[in-house]
């Protein structure tokens, strides 16, 4: 595939929304012949992931505003606004929002992962994160992600 430049940014039409985030997906592998996915992502404190791992993909994170502790195998990483964090693949990671919530920009290299991000998530047309749940998910919700995780080569830990 040829590739050409091309303008991206925040808007409803590329933006999805789960509870206690926001995705703006700005490149994805058709932009990009598959090289790399971005996404600017607003994660409110108490939505974090569980410890995982990739098998596919590293991670790399850019701090815009906000603060955010990261777990990277036996490290751990305090990082705010301007830091630069890099999650190679196959290396057990999660992270825990420190502020009240946190902007950042998500490499994803090679592309493929930003997939799950969408199809996992709700149109924002409103530009805004859903409300973070009050009760934990339901266990058939827990087993969907974990799933459709394993899919994409991402093992909880």
């Amino acid at each position: 595939m040829e590739m050409t430049g091309f303008l991206s940014n925040g808007t409803p039409e590329n933006s999805r929304a789960i509870p206690g985030a926001l995705f703006h997906f700005l490149a994805g592998g058709q932009q990009t012949n598959n090289a790399f996915s971005l996404i600017y992502i607003e994660v409110h404190k108490g939505n974090e992931p569980p410890a995982h791992t990739h098998q596919r993909e590293d991670e790399s994170y850019y701090i815009l505003e906000g603060a955010i502790r990261f777990w990277i195998g036996d490290k751990v990483v305090d990082a705010r606004a301007g830091d630069f964090i890099h999650l190679p693949k196959n290396i057990p990671h999660r992270f825990e929002v420190q502020s009240d919530y946190v902007k950042e920009l998500m490499w994803i290299t090679p592309s493929g992962l930003e997939q799950w991000f969408w199809d996992n998530s709700l149109p924002a047309a409103d530009m805004r994160p859903l409300p973070i749940m009050t009760e934990p998910p339901a266990p058939e919700m827990i087993a969907h992600f974990v799933k459709s995780l394993s899919e994409y080569g991402v093992e909880m830990v």
